[in-house]
């Protein structure tokens, strides 16, 4: 995954901002070649959670739900100018960057990925600090998300 140095920024700031909230977004880029630009989302989880615990037990210190709204707006928008997801990102909070078994449940659909060529961005916050980010891609032959380089450019 290729991302400007600036971009990953952006995140990093969202993380710190948010905290001790996660943070989400998704990240778009015009062709498979261009690095992905941040497209911040609002993370609705607490909202949810208050609405109907019992369907959405966690809170958004250890879970994030992007508005569908502005999931909708990203994805039409990426798709109508010819561009494309390349992926998402969310922080986690007081722990380390790693994909959890909720992260890989809610990236899939009926055992496949619901955007198979997007990476998933994880980014470990601690207070003001973010001290780890790591992406993942889906890897076919093992049928499982796997650690993928982060290509920052300037």
């Amino acid at each position: 995954m290729k991302i400007r140095r600036s971009d990953l920024e952006k995140i990093h700031a969202q993380a710190r901002e948010e905290y001790p909230a996660e943070c989400c977004g998704i990240l778009t880029a015009p062709d498979v070649v261009a690095p992905s630009q941040v497209h911040r989302c609002r993370n609705i989880q607490d909202e949810l959670h208050t609405k109907d615990p019992e369907q959405y037990p966690r809170e958004s210190k250890i879970a994030y739900f992007i508005d569908p709204q502005e999931l909708f707006q990203v994805v039409s928008g990426a798709e109508k100018s010819g561009g494309l997801v390349t992926g998402f990102y969310h922080s986690h909070i007081d722990c380390d960057a790693y994909f959890s078994d909720e992260d890989k449940e809610r990236a899939m659909a009926w055992d496949e990925p619901a955007y198979p060529d997007a990476v998933y961005v994880v980014v470990a916050v601690y207070g003001d600090e973010v001290r780890m980010t790591r992406a993942f891609g889906w890897d076919e032959a093992r049928r499982d998300f796997i650690d993928v380089e982060i290509d920052i450019v300037d």
